[in-house]
């Protein structure tokens, strides 16, 4: 009976991780996608030029194309969600805190490590990006991947008491 609690144990962790990872492509894809509107709203240029304007931020060179960008910020949004999802499975004992609202802090953790970490040291276009959006995207990053997250460990734990 042990092993069988062991391997239910690996398989959630595991479930958690894949459940992370996939929230966080759909939350980096709310991200992404207000950062276009904000950039098509701020005027930052007509159609696909404020895309690709906003979405080659993301790339390591400034000449990358948008897709490169993108797809850079996917990897990063999902490889951020499953640390997320890792953490919230681990600390899942620890009661009365929204999964919506540990995301929500996330987020700002997340900005508040770019802010003041990557973006000075590094000189990277994301800089440009004003501060209020980035911050807004943040947040509507985190409290996706919250939501997600804390949806898929509920639907699980439902099932594991089946």
């Amino acid at each position: 009976m042990n092993k069988s609690k062991s391997l239910i144990y690996q398989a959630t962790f595991g479930d958690a991780a894949v459940d992370g990872l996939l929230s966080g492509l759909v939350a980096g894809i709310g991200m992404a996608g207000y950062l276009v509107l904000a950039g098509l709203t701020t005027g930052e240029g007509p159609g696909p030029v404020s895309y690709r304007q906003v979405l080659g931020r993301f790339a390591p060179d400034a000449e990358a194309a948008a897709l490169t960008g993108g797809l850079m910020h996917l990897a990063v949004a999902g490889v951020y969600g499953m640390l997320f999802a890792l953490g919230w499975w681990l600390l899942v004992r620890w009661r009365g805190v929204p999964a919506w609202l540990a995301g929500l802090a996330y987020g700002a953790a997340l900005l508040l490590v770019a802010e003041t970490l990557i973006l000075p040291s590094t000189g990277s276009p994301l800089a440009e990006i004003p501060t209020v959006h980035f911050a807004l995207a943040h947040g509507i990053y985190g409290v996706i991947l919250g939501f997600l997250v804390g949806r898929n460990a509920e639907q699980s734990a439902r099932r594991a008491m089946e």
